[in-house]
């Protein structure tokens, strides 16, 4: 049985997905409880199911994985109740900078130093958590200092993978980068869904960008092995 998963994860995270987008598109409250926590849920079995969680560092990656799953739940409820979408968001903050500590342990990297040689990306992300949030001002409310906070390390966690180039092998640095980068996407998304405009087919960019932000990022934390 385990070697079946193993083989045939991918293809089992994708039924998932597709019953996660079916549960978005006939608005069923009962079926997002019941499958959207199932996206994490499975990424942290098939962790565990291919040894990824023996080394020191990945605490921090299984650590950024239990927070998601945390903020999934929680912005399940945020239309029953505001105070759920703000601990969502401080549940994804936290798992950013849980992936910024993974980031940095895996790598053995020293984090000023050897950002100094990649002022383009940084000041490109700077720029845009800049325009992103003032797009969004007049439409945050109360919110702006909490979004604010979770744009800047949003762009941190980009940063930081970013700084792995060199460090590790190049299957974990390229799997990780698509998977922060997709990070940023889906939250983006979400954002300008919520705060800015309605999005067409909203949930299923925004859902299915955050499932491939943790597949990649999970297999990432397995390549680097």
């Amino acid at each position: 049985m385990k070697s079946f998963l193993k083989k045939n994860f991918l293809i089992l995270f994708l039924i998932i997905l597709a019953l996660v987008f079916y549960a978005n598109v006939v608005e069923s409250l009962m079926l997002h409880i019941i499958f959207k926590p199932l996206i994490v849920i499975s990424l942290l079995v098939y962790l565990f199911m291919e040894d990824g969680h023996k080394e020191k560092a990945v605490t921090f990656a299984i650590g950024g994985l239990i927070l998601s799953l945390l903020g999934d739940i929680l912005l399940i409820f945020q239309s029953e109740n505001p105070l759920f979408f703000i601990g969502g968001l401080v549940s994804f903050l936290l798992a950013h900078v849980a992936y910024i500590f993974y980031y940095l342990r895996s790598s053995n990297a020293v984090a000023v130093k050897q950002l100094k040689g990649k002022p383009v990306f940084i000041l490109m992300m700077v720029i845009y958590g800049i325009v992103f949030c003032l797009l969004l001002y007049n439409n945050l409310g109360g919110l702006k200092v909490p979004v604010f906070l979770y744009t800047a390390v949003l762009i941190g966690m980009n940063v930081f993978a970013l700084n792995r180039y060199g460090k590790v092998n190049d299957t974990s640095f390229k799997l990780i980068m698509i998977g922060a980068i997709c990070f940023a996407l889906s939250d983006s998304l979400l954002a300008i869904n919520k705060f800015l405009l309605p999005l067409p087919l909203a949930g299923v960019w925004i859902l299915g960008s955050y499932a491939a932000a943790q597949y990649f990022i999970t297999q990432g934390v397995l390549s680097k092995k």
